[in-house]
């Protein structure tokens, strides 16, 4: 069974074989490709969409992904060339002396930063001219470097002796409560490969510790939005906390059938929402004037809904339990069973919305299924076929690949 990947930011070719590349059906696009003299046909044989940038590594050089620092100590203790490809972040200590860099044992190629001190600047970049780098002078202490995801706190900030040179690999939150007085004074500059996200209201104070844009996306959310991290549930008790306020979110909302009209017009302002919003049809209106997108799945239900977030089986008495006809959501998996009779689905479900997969155990529940079927970015397939399917598996975005 081949494999589809997402996106890959590298694909290291450097160890593939023609039976290890025949795994993959496809991987989508890719930001740095690796590979050896004599395996080009490898890389052909893959399909890929978009790639950014390939790099034939000499037989003899190691390949290393990450940051690499190089001190006074690194260097009184190698006594023969390092070579090597460098995918990411080379650092210059203060303490390498000139006399050391001259020496030739660092035969390395960068794609990514160097980080150097003034002094030896003209050096370094005549010392390590190959690969796709840039040379970056750095005063004071070298730079903080931090992977994964990180929020920028005002401890954080008060903890830092001396002015921060940040330099993030993945994601950088910086909150509303960050002290602006703080921040001005205690970071230095700031470099982001991945994702910023940012409030409105602080955008240019990132923007003024920044040499240029992130390698990657700004995501600015709009001052005075309050941002839920996940799904959301209202009732008529839960609305009376919110004051006329501003949703941004990326998970659903839900309104149960007792919020009333009026609290909802004072408690609620605006609603920015990338998935699906659920709501009685007496408030349904109210929810479309206050919606920023309008692409926004607003689902309505007259009696009663049903969520399946999981995975959950259901038979056929589980069907005539229901005592009206519901509005079924499903945002996860949702599987039939086989006594499950076409008739009593037609009647117990009043509509049916597919954000994830209904899994049908005869093509007449199929059927029956598609004439309901309101919203679908999701999938119904026969329990059958997804058994037998021999479809490529998918994988997410990865940030390196090894083939």
């Amino acid at each position: 069974m081949k494999q589809t990947v997402g996106n890959v930011g590298v694909l290291n070719l450097l160890n593939a074989t023609e039976q290890s590349v025949q795994a993959y059906e496809r991987i989508g696009n890719v930001g740095l490709v690796l590979y050896r003299s004599g395996q080009s046909h490898l890389l052909a044989a893959l399909k890929i969409g978009n790639i950014g940038k390939t790099v034939e590594v000499p037989d003899e050089f190691g390949y290393y992904n990450g940051t690499l620092e190089i001190n006074k100590d690194y260097l009184n203790s190698i006594d023969q060339p390092m070579k090597m490809v460098l995918n990411g972040m080379l650092i210059i200590a203060h303490d390498v002396e000139p006399e050391q860099l001259k020496k030739g044992l660092l035969d390395i190629i960068v794609n990514g930063e160097i980080y150097t001190p003034s002094k030896l600047a003209g050096q370094v970049n005549q010392q390590f001219p190959q690969g796709s780098r840039t040379i970056e002078v750095y005063e004071g202490a070298p730079p903080r470097l931090e992977n994964g995801s990180i929020t920028l706190s005002n401890a954080f900030l008060e903890a830092a002796e001396e002015p921060v040179h940040l330099v993030v690999n993945g994601m950088l939150t910086i909150p509303t409560d960050i002290d602006a007085a703080l921040f001005e004074s205690k970071i230095k500059k700031i470099a982001v490969n991945g994702m910023v996200s940012v409030h409105e209201e602080q955008e240019a104070l990132l923007h003024r510790k920044m040499d240029s844009a992130p390698n990657g996306i700004i995501e600015v959310i709009p001052a005075g939005y309050r941002i839920l991290k996940k799904a959301l549930r209202i009732n008529s008790r839960s609305i009376k906390s919110f004051r006329n306020e501003k949703l941004m979110t990326k998970k659903p909302v839900i309104f149960e059938a007792d919020v009333p009209r009026t609290a909802l017009e004072n408690a609620i302002d605006r609603i920015d929402s990338k998935s699906f919003i659920v709501c009685s049809e007496e408030i349904e209106d109210l929810i479309y004037e206050k919606l920023e997108r309008l692409e926004t799945e607003v689902l309505s239900y007259s009696n009663r809904y049903i969520l399946i977030e999981g995975e959950e089986h259901w038979s056929n008495s589980q069907f005539e339990s229901l005592q009206e006809p519901v509005t079924l959501i499903v945002d996860g998996i949702l599987a039939i069973d086989e006594d499950v009779d076409a008739d009593t689905l037609l009647s117990k479900v009043n509509t049916l919305d597919i954000f994830g997969e209904v899994l049908a155990a005869s093509a007449e529940i199929k059927g029956a299924l598609q004439g309901k079927v309101r919203a679908n970015t999701g999938r119904i397939s026969l329990k059958q076929e997804k058994e037998e399917e021999s479809k490529p598996q998918k994988s997410n975005n990865i940030g390196e690949l090894s083939l």
